[in-house]
């Protein structure tokens, strides 16, 4: 543990590797502590009746906003694992206070956003088109399986256009059955859990994807941006453009490949990366995340995970003045699936430098959209 990124008062973080949720949730109850808490967060496996950890969770600290979802995989600072609980509790003296409210989707997404941003601000008394956004940040935590990321952070954006809010998308164990979110003693599969902070302490927002351009790019010409899907790179089938590229047949394109040469919109000499997934239609490329027609991407090839993890860490501490009391983290499930592959779960842990921390390996990640293959994290000062 790296004692120079540490302060003396932090985050609260848990984690239960019980499979029974009564048992998860007096582990998580019992790591936690005595903390005056302002807000908790949980991820759980779905190998885990979330909605029992977030009961326990809401009669543990009464009053106070709970948000949770099923997730890939769960870790704080002090380790890595799948089929657990990690959990977290933000103290009174990094956060004033928080409000929270379930967002459901299933009737259009600027609806259910719109009803969940306006009990946010009944509970807050605080309009957040109009809120200091050095003061107020937002988390959010989006149902994984229904395409509305993108949407999500639009409508969040429109209602709340100074504000950042960061998160994930809920996670089912690499099932792709069902994913859900939590907001106290409600749940949705079809929905997102908006939360908001008011600051005692400042913060800052990381940012990290190990990716950077080959020097490669395409104009997307032809796309179905609702399915996310991509038919046309520069006029040409998108799924033979692509393994041209990458120097392969068509045939050939799979999971490793996508993993290894994600699409990268690049502002400001900063990748956003779209990940594909798969060739459908004969010729047309789905990716995770939507692609605009006329967009410039550009291909990517991986750098070094851990290491440009730790660096992005590193870099956000000293913008906090050399020291963080904590942090709310999503990693993509891609990411998690590298680190398996490489054995680099003690890396991973060793790279978030012992900042107390919880977080969940995602479906996608939100930070101003919606994007793939990268890291966000709320990181708090003192």
């Amino acid at each position: 543990m790296d004692q120079g990124l540490l302060t003396r008062e932090g985050l609260h973080t848990a984690f239960s590797a019980r499979t029974e949720p009564a048992e998860a949730g007096r582990e998580l109850v019992e790591q936690l502590g005595a903390v005056d808490a302002a807000a908790v967060l949980f991820f759980a496996s779905p190998a885990i009746a979330g909605a029992r950890i977030a009961a326990t969770l809401t009669d543990r600290f009464p009053g106070v906003p709970v948000i949770g979802c099923t997730s890939a995989g769960e870790f704080t600072e002090r380790g890595t694992a799948t089929s657990g609980v990690s959990a977290v509790a933000l103290p009174r003296g990094i956060v004033h206070r928080g409000a929270a409210a379930l967002a459901r989707l299933d009737s259009g997404v600027e609806q259910g956003i719109t009803a969940a941003i306006m009990e946010v601000e009944k509970q807050l008394q605080v309009s957040l088109r109009d809120a200091d956004p050095a003061r107020y940040v937002g988390l959010v935590l989006i149902d994984g399986l229904h395409g509305s990321e993108e949407r999500v952070n639009e409508v969040l954006g429109n209602v709340a256009p100074l504000l950042s809010f960061v998160g994930g998308s809920a996670g089912d164990d690499l099932k792709f059955v069902k994913t859900e979110v939590y907001c106290g003693g409600a749940a949705s599969d079809h929905g997102a859990a908006v939360l908001v902070l008011d600051l005692a302490v400042p913060f800052t927002i990381v940012k990290t994807c190990s990716f950077e351009p080959t020097g490669k790019s395409f104009t997307i010409t032809e796309a179905d941006v609702p399915n996310r899907i991509v038919r046309q790179l520069d006029g040409r089938p998108a799924a033979q453009v692509y393994a041209e590229a990458v120097g392969c047949a068509v045939d050939a394109l799979d999971s490793s490949v996508f993993m290894a040469h994600p699409l990268g919109l690049m502002i400001d000499d900063q990748p956003w990366i779209r990940s594909p997934q798969q060739v459908v239609d004969g010729g047309a490329m789905k990716f995770y995340c939507q692609i605009l027609p006329g967009m410039e991407v550009d291909l990517m090839r991986g750098t070094d995970l851990i290491g440009d993890t730790r660096t992005a860490l590193r870099d956000a501490v000293a913008d906090l003045g050399g020291a963080a009391s904590g942090a709310v983290v999503f990693n993509c499930i891609l990411r998690r699936l590298e680190i398996d592959a490489k054995d680099y779960g003690d890396d991973f842990v060793a790279a978030l430098g012992g900042i107390p921390c919880a977080g969940f390996h995602t479906y996608g990640e939100s930070w101003l959209g919606h994007i793939n293959q990268t890291l966000t994290a709320v990181l708090f000062g003192r």
